[in-house]
């Protein structure tokens, strides 16, 4: 049973679905879109703003939860609706597992979960979902030879402290088989060893870190210094942290003079160390440091349908075992957007955007350091943002451009940013709005 507080203000939690009406139909959408991503729950009875229009009919949501069942393929294995206290008092709410299996809807639609809502799948993105679905989690698989007794105590022990201060009340069971990390007969699995393992390395060979300091800017520039980093990751985290810091002469009193935001380094680092592919044998993360920038490269392609153009709206977890155990240790968060915060943090610094580079087999993520010399002032098409700059494209090309239009362009962005995006066009003097019978477009001022 859900016992933890349901928090309605996470910012960016894509694991919370809010239907509130009993319509089978919108339950159905929600749990093939949680399905298919990492799971979750669906809030009944209550808006995304945690209203609700009238007292829920808990009888008539059961009823609705049985019925979408017809609307999934193949069946979605539904949680039972249960009461969960939220800051708002109780709420209804269906528990949807992540699924090995790929689902769509009656209509064929293979949907997903993202910042935006429901999205629907292309027919590559399908593609994508399906081998990785058939590729199962290799963090759930037995590591051959290791036994519980190479486990290490501290780290258990470690694990239950931050576990127990984040849920505000002792824990005496670390839980490990209902996490994953051991099997129901007591076999260590892969995210058992790499969370809690004494030597993960011994048996994961690829589980390790690698620091390279470079003299100079760009790939071709000789190497300084070089270290490798192993143990449980937790610890390797740490150290990675450290000797970075170190390398970057930072001091942690100052971190001011960081020439990147930590907060960005480190929810890098840990998506890195987190979300790499394991199978990858001999593969480990590697980080880069430059004059001028920091590259941190991570083993295996972007999992199921992430690209990067849709890096800040979606989430896939490749390894969700390592990920929740993580979130419960305090190492990372789990609500979602960690690309979006890292994005505010950059724009905080005065730096410019990470770069991201997606191959088969790695995921790079470049930081550059802000710049040292003044900027020259933006011209007026310069400060707008790319939404609006593409806005100004189409009108030149096409005439003009609605609201409707500018939504087929940026199909993961809210229909209220971009109508903010249109508004703004207009206040700056870059478009002028015209009232037609079909509703208003927006062409040139002149």
């Amino acid at each position: 049973m859900h016992t933890e507080r349901l928090s309605l203000e996470r910012d960016a939690d894509l694991s919370l679905v809010f239907v509130p009406r009993p319509d089978p139909e919108a339950i159905a959408a929600a749990a093939v879109a949680l399905a298919n991503t990492d799971g979750g729950r669906i809030v009944l009875g209550l808006d995304q703003a945690g209203e609700a229009g009238n007292a829920p009919d808990t009888a008539r949501f059961v009823a609705a939860v049985e019925a979408a069942a017809a609307h999934c393929f193949p069946p979605i294995a539904f949680g039972t609706p249960e009461i969960v206290p939220s800051l708002r008092g109780p709420a209804l709410a269906v528990h949807v597992p992540r699924s090995r299996q790929v689902h769509a809807l009656d209509d064929g639609r293979v949907l997903a979960r993202m910042l935006t809502g429901n999205a629907v799948l292309s027919g590559e993105e399908i593609r994508g979902l399906l081998q990785a679905r058939a590729n199962g989690d290799f963090e759930t698989e037995v590591v051959p030879g290791a036994r519980p007794a190479d486990l290490h105590p501290a780290l258990l022990a470690d694990f239950m402290k931050a576990r127990a201060r984040r849920t505000g009340r002792p824990v005496t069971d670390p839980a490990l088989e209902t996490m994953g990390a051991l099997t129901p007969d007591y076999r260590v699995t892969v995210a058992g060893l790499l969370l809690f393992g004494r030597e993960p390395e011994r048996w994961l060979p690829q589980a390790g870190a690698r620091l390279v300091r470079h003299i100079g800017r760009g790939p071709q520039a000789p190497v300084a210094f070089e270290r490798s980093f192993g143990g449980a990751l937790t610890r390797l985290l740490d150290q990675v942290w450290e000797a970075l810091r170190e390398q970057m002469r930072a001091p942690a009193a100052a971190p001011e003079l960081f020439p990147y935001p930590p907060e960005a380094v480190r929810e890098i680092l840990s998506n890195a160390i987190c979300h790499r592919d394991y199978r990858l044998r001999h593969e480990q993360v590697t980080v880069h440091l430059y004059d001028d920038s920091l590259e941190v490269v991570s083993p295996g392609g972007l999992p199921a349908f992430l690209s990067t153009r849709t890096l800040v709206a979606a989430r896939y977890r490749r390894n969700p075992c390592l990920a929740n155990i993580l979130v419960e240790w305090g190492y990372v968060r789990g609500t979602g957007g960690g690309i979006f915060r890292v994005l505010q943090a950059m724009d905080r610094y005065g730096a410019p955007p990470p770069e991201f580079v997606a191959s088969p087999y790695s995921v790079t993520v470049r930081l550059y350091a802000p710049c040292e010399t003044p900027r020259p002032e933006p011209s007026p098409e310069e400060r707008l943002n790319e939404r609006q700059r593409s806005a100004l494209v189409y009108v030149r090309q096409h005439g003009s451009i609605t609201l409707h239009e500018l939504r087929a362009l940026w199909p993961l962005v809210r229909p209220d940013l971009l109508q903010r995006d249109l508004s703004g066009l207009v206040t700056e003097g870059h478009l002028r709005r015209v009232s037609g019978r079909a509703g208003a477009y927006y062409v040139l001022p002149w």
